[in-house]
C-alpha cells in the first residue's frame, strides 16, 4: 500500500462526531437532508454507542448489526437487527459478505471495526456495490503489505478520504518514509458531494472532533502529508518522482518527521 493512497482531503460539508466518548465514536460527514435507508454496523462487542445515536438522529434508517463474538447486543434495541457473524469475503456458518443486503438497497451508511477482516470484505466489493455506500467510516488495522494496493485503489475511485484519526492504542511505523499509526479510523465520502476538486485537508490531526481511543495514553499527532498538506502541496516519495517534469516541481523538501526527501508537486 502506497502511504500517498491515504492523503486527506477537506470535507465540503460539516464534519460531526456520533457514538460515545473515546473508543467506539467516530467522525462522520452531517449530510443536509440525506435519507440512509441502512446502516450496516460490523464489530460491535460491548457498545452499540454509535448504532444507536446515528439511528436517533437519521430516522427511519434500517440497522443490521454483526458480530459472530457476542451472542446479544449489549443493549436490548427493537430498531438494531443483529445477526451473529462476523463479516468476511464470503458466506457460511459464522461470516457473510453481506452482498444480498447491499445488492437491494442503497443510500448506504457503512460503519465497521472487524479486526482486520476489513481488507478481505472490501476486496469482495464491485464497482457498484461501492457505489452504493454514501459514507465508509471504517477501521483499517496495520495494512502495510503489497494485498492492500488494489483495495486502498478501489476505495479512492468512488470515495474520498475526509476524515483520518489515528487509534493511539496501537503505536506507530515508519511505512516507506511516513510515520503512521499501525490502527486508524478513516471516513470515506462519496465523490458526487464534492462540486469540485476536493482541497487537501490542512487541519492538524487530531481535530476538535477526535478523542483518544485509549484515555490513559497520549494522542499520535500528525501533521504532515499525505495527511496534513503544505499549502495545498501533494507530498511525494523522491525515487518515485521519475515521471515528474521539471515543470511541475516546486522544490525540494526534507520531511521534519521522517528526514526523507519528498519532491513536492503543486496541486
Amino acid at each position: 500500500m502506497d502511504p500517498i493512497a491515504l492523503t486527506v482531503y477537506k470535507s465540503p460539508l460539516q464534519k460531526i462526531r456520533i457514538g460515545k466518548n473515546n473508543d467506539g465514536g467516530y467522525v462522520i460527514v452531517d449530510i443536509p437532508d440525506i435519507q440512509y435507508n441502512t446502516l450496516l454496523a460490523g464489530g460491535i462487542s460491548g457498545d452499540i454507542s454509535f448504532e444507536e445515536h446515528f439511528i436517533t438522529k437519521y430516522n427511519g434508517v434500517k440497522c443490521y448489526a454483526f458480530d459472530g463474538t457476542i451472542n446479544k447486543l449489549p443493549k436490548d434495541n427493537t430498531n438494531i437487527s443483529f445477526i451473529k457473524k462476523n463479516i468476511g469475503a464470503n458466506n457460511s456458518d459464522k461470516l457473510t459478505n453481506i452482498h444480498d443486503i447491499i445488492n437491494n438497497t442503497n443510500n448506504i451508511f457503512v460503519k465497521m471495526d472487524i479486526e482486520s477482516g476489513e481488507i478481505p470484505w472490501l476486496q469482495s466489493l464491485s464497482n457498484d456495490q461501492m457505489n452504493k455506500f454514501e459514507q465508509i467510516v471504517m477501521e483499517f488495522h496495520k495494512p502495510f503489505s503489497n494485498k492492500e494496493t488494489n483495495t486502498f485503489n478501489n476505495l479512492n475511485k468512488s470515495h474520498y478520504l475526509v476524515h483520518f484519526h489515528p487509534n493511539n492504542a496501537c503505536g506507530v511505523i515508519d511505512y516507506k518514509g511516513i510515520i503512521m499509526p499501525n490502527v486508524f479510523e478513516c471516513t470515506y465520502l462519496h465523490k458526487k458531494y464534492f462540486n469540485t476538486l476536493p482541497e487537501l485537508n490542512t487541519e492538524s490531526i487530531p481535530t476538535k472532533l477526535d478523542q483518544k481511543n485509549i484515555n490513559w495514553k497520549p494522542e499520535i499527532i500528525i501533521n504532515y502529508p499525505p495527511f496534513v498538506a503544505i499549502d495545498n502541496n501533494i507530498l511525494l516519495n523522491k525515487d518515485e518522482c521519475n515521471n515528474i517534469t521539471s515543470k511541475e516541481v516546486n522544490n525540494f523538501e526534507i520531511n521534519k518527521t521522517t528526514k526523507k526527501t519528498f519532491l513536492l508537486k503543486k496541486k
